[in-house]
């Protein structure tokens, strides 16, 4: 998912000298591109949602009050014009006002937008009344654009709202970037704990973290171009970890692994219950084979314990002694199928239960 993504916010300065129908313009701010930390693992959640409007008003609380100051000072200039009514431009700043006051309390994007959409249109029919004072009362455009420039330059309360905007701007965005982490880190955690192999997700989980020196830096310089410099290595990295992430799900767990070869051995114990069974009529004594199948039954019990506790090392320590088990009865087999008179197909039988016994050993070896 997308780490950076530009705002739906737009310049409050619509349109351009063609617009104006004359060399004068309302100078625009700089729009700069707010960029909104996503995670990339799921949707956005509350907190990261919160935080993209937090800095949106602060965003816009900045471009509003340098709209502000420049409304103010075409005002300012056009009362000292000769014969200039300016109701209409203050009225229309009064509306600007109106809007402005209502920053704060927007708190979804949808009112951010709404907000913008009401701004943009208000500065807009304040720059067609402005070219008609500036015709009517034959002003100059140029004295117009020095007046405006000389209202904004160091002016203190823009610079604070400047300011704030960056501040808010790198706070909320850090905070997200640690919450991503974080989020990654319990999903590779969750699936380690149930026995899936996380090393490929772990690596560029831990490589994208890493980037966390340069997003800050990039923020404190609070340039655009800084931004814009890192956020496709963070944007390409945090693909990376989805990918992985997505790779390592998609896996069968250790735990399912060692459930499935104790299955394995519960279905040989099965057949050799029968087995055991079978012999009896022929053998009253039938060796190894009853003892070391009972001692299977114990240790695949002891096994299934251990692996509900989700301890993998501790199960895997138990089911060694199943593969054991299964190795001295499959013995157990071909000691009494060389040693005893039986039909030769139980014979058969017999040496055939070994190779499923052995089969089954060498699996869970290779597992463990």
């Amino acid at each position: 998912m997308d780490f950076f993504n530009r705002s739906r916010e737009q310049d409050l300065h619509p349109g351009g000298e063609t617009a104006m129908k004359a060399p004068f313009r309302i100078l625009p701010v700089v729009l700069v591109l707010v960029a909104l930390l996503c995670l990339p693992v799921t949707a956005i959640d509350n907190t990261t949602a919160l935080h993209n409007v937090e800095i949106r008003q602060a965003h816009l609380a900045w471009t509003a009050l340098d709209m502000d100051v420049e409304m103010n000072a075409a005002v300012t200039y056009c009362s000292t014009l000769y014969g200039a009514d300016t109701s209409g431009m203050s009225a229309l700043l009064a509306q600007f006002r109106e809007k402005e006051a209502l920053i704060p309390s927007a708190v979804t994007d949808e009112e951010v937008d709404a907000l913008v959409a009401g701004m943009k249109n208000t500065t807009s029919l304040f720059r067609d009344e402005t070219f008609v004072v500036v015709t009517k009362g034959q002003g100059k455009w140029e004295d117009l654009n020095v007046q405006v420039l000389a209202a904004k330059e160091n002016n203190p309360y823009i610079l604070n709202k400047q300011e704030a905007y960056w501040a808010v701007r790198k706070a909320n965005h850090l905070a997200d970037f640690d919450a991503w982490v974080k989020d990654g880190q319990q999903k590779l955690d969750t699936l380690k704990a149930r026995g899936y192999d996380t090393t490929a997700a772990q690596r560029a989980l831990d490589v994208f973290a890493s980037k966390r020196p340069a997003v800050e830096a990039a923020l404190t310089s609070k340039t655009e171009i800084a931004i814009l410099t890192v956020s496709p290595q963070v944007l390409s990295l945090s693909e990376d970890f989805v990918r992985n992430l997505a790779v390592a799900q998609e896996q069968v767990p250790d735990s399912m692994r060692l459930k499935l070869l104790l299955d394995q051995a519960d279905r040989a114990v099965v057949l050799a219950d029968k087995v055991n069974t079978d012999l009896v009529p022929y053998l009253l004594d039938i060796g190894d084979a009853d003892p070391v199948l009972s001692k299977t039954k114990t240790d695949i019990t002891a096994s299934r314990k251990v692996l509900d506790t989700g301890n993998l090392g501790a199960t895997r320590t138990e089911m060694v002694h199943v593969q054991k088990d299964l190795v001295d009865l499959a013995q157990a087999y071909r000691d009494v199928a060389h040693s005893a008179a039986l039909p030769e197909e139980f014979t058969a039988e017999l040496n055939t239960m070994a190779l499923r016994l052995d089969d089954a050993a060498d699996q869970m070896g290779a597992a463990l």
